[in-house]
């Protein structure tokens, strides 16, 4: 993800929302394992957290993760969400229900989804009504009888808000037209009950309803489309594992693009229909971008891919799954300039590292930014507007005394996630070597891709890879606040 971007002479600081809190410093050897529900048919039970000083407060209902402890519900496994949602844009109401498959993985009484700012009218398992209680950033669902882990069950939800940003960070914004969602890292929860946190990937169903003559967009492929009094019912299906901080949902008078990329890629683009012509030339550089990550990381890893252009404030770039987002104003000119080139690498870059890969704690963002920043300087060296050696040296120069690998929240989506973590890729790339440092990006979308992984998995895959051990690598350039000043 990427909201601002700034170039500071040879370097580039991508910068995104945060809010104060702080963490333990842990070696690499001490980084705990995978907290992943998975979809691989693999045992990725959730161990017990690591007792670690919390982040704000904590509501005793999360998983415990060191930055957002009150994200995620305990012993809960998201199989599936179906979401319909009906927007009026002319009063910003949204009538919603989702209905939730879900498995139990502890023995529970009662179960929590994260919910903040909602309105719920009906919530019932397993088609039996139940007492539920909106307690946020919690909604407490009683179960009808106590259930073992293993049980599966269907929670439906009935709930409505309204609106009133927009502009906003984080969850549902309001545009002149219409709408978008902008869920990373805690957003999802303002506008969907949901399992909120990236160790739990589900599949999705979205039907969505908005006024005649309006288009609704979600992450997939489009399932079908038909009228339904003055309504327009679009419906979407997203059959790969996804994270919630990951879904798109647009709203307005949108045109779909469909196109074809390497191997057959299906790529399905989005955009303003009074925007149709001026972002051409953007859906046109997709397939070329896709044909040169795609030798370094490996076969793209998702079933289509495409960009989404929405009227948002500028420099809002975010890797929704399968369909990158972006802000009209920074594509309006038409022009392949540096920002441009600069966004649409990093965002798809993403679909490898965070999508089809997706850190299972949130201190471990730097899967997702770092590794998306170097490919970015790859890109930019590939078509001659930058050297990746001059990126990465001007990088280690100015790089905060901060942690990449244990940020705070403030430091999450700061230089350090990015350009300071390419730093990181950069060091581990000179020291193990071209062939093992691409043979280990590759290994690790492809035996990890459908789930959500931890800094603990890379270093032990990267181990493996380069036959020795690498703890000390990783403490003096991932963990460490201050870095050696020169690369290996």
């Amino acid at each position: 993800m990427s909201r601002t971007s700034l170039l500071a002479a040879a370097g580039l600081v991508l910068v995104a929302c945060s809010s104060p809190s702080g963490v333990h410093t842990l070696r690499a050897d001490q980084v705990p394992p995978s907290t992943t529900h998975g979809t691989d048919g693999t045992d990725n039970t959730t161990p017990d957290p690591p007792t670690q000083p919390s982040a704000g407060d904590d509501t005793g209902d999360g998983l415990g993760d060191v930055l957002f402890p009150d994200l995620g519900n305990p012993g809960l496994d998201v199989l599936h969400y179906d979401v319909t949602l009906s927007y009026d844009p002319t009063t910003d109401r949204v009538e919603g229900m989702v209905g939730i498959d879900a498995q139990l993985t502890d023995d529970r009484d009662d179960i929590t989804l994260d919910a903040i700012g909602l309105t719920t009218t009906q919530v019932t398992v397993d088609g039996e009504p139940v007492a539920a209680v909106t307690d946020d950033p919690e909604l407490r669902i009683p179960l009808p009888q106590p259930g073992i882990a293993g049980d599966t069950m269907r929670i439906e939800v009935e709930y409505s808000f309204v609106s009133t940003q927009t502009a906003s960070d984080n969850g549902w914004s309001n545009t002149s037209g219409g709408s978008y969602v902008l869920n990373e890292p805690d957003g999802t929860r303002a506008w969907l009950p949901s399992n909120d946190h990236p160790s739990d990937k589900a599949t999705y169903t979205f039907t969505i309803s908005v006024p005649l003559g309006l288009t609704a967009v979600a992450n997939g492929s489009l399932a079908d489309h038909h009228t339904l009094g003055d309504q327009e019912v679009w419906v979407w299906q997203q059959d790969l594992p996804m994270a919630t901080y990951l879904i798109q949902l647009l709203t307005g008078d949108y045109e779909v693009v469909l196109g074809t990329g390497p191997n057959d890629l299906p790529l399905i683009n989005v955009v303003l229909r009074r925007d149709r012509a001026a972002m051409q030339p953007f859906i046109d550089l997709t397939p070329e971008l896709i044909d040169f990550f795609d030798d370094f990381f490996g076969p793209y890893p998702l079933d289509s891919y495409g960009i989404a252009i929405t009227d948002s404030f500028g420099g809002l770039a975010m890797e929704t799954q399968g369909r990158s987002l972006f802000s009209r104003e920074d594509f309006l000119g038409g022009d392949l300039g540096f920002n441009q080139q600069l966004f649409l690498s990093h965002e798809l870059a993403h679909q490898w590292f965070g999508d089809a890969v997706t850190p299972a704690r949130w201190s471990d963002i730097w899967l997702n930014e770092s590794f998306a920043s170097y490919a970015t300087w790859m890109w930019l060296e590939h078509i001659g507007l930058s050297q990746l050696s001059t990126e990465a040296n001007f990088a280690l120069k100015n790089r905060p005394t901060t942690s990449t690998g244990n940020p705070t929240v403030d430091e999450m989506f700061g230089y350090n996630s990015y350009d300071g973590g390419a730093v990181v890729l950069q060091a581990l790339r000179l020291t193990i070597g071209d062939d093992k440092f691409f043979e280990l990006l590759q290994r690790w979308v492809a035996e990890n891709n459908g789930n959500s992984r931890t800094s603990a998995d890379f270093i032990k895959l990267t181990e493996a890879i380069a036959g020795v051990p690498m703890a000390d690598f990783f403490d003096t350039w991932l963990f460490a606040t201050e870095l050696p000043s020169e690369f290996p």
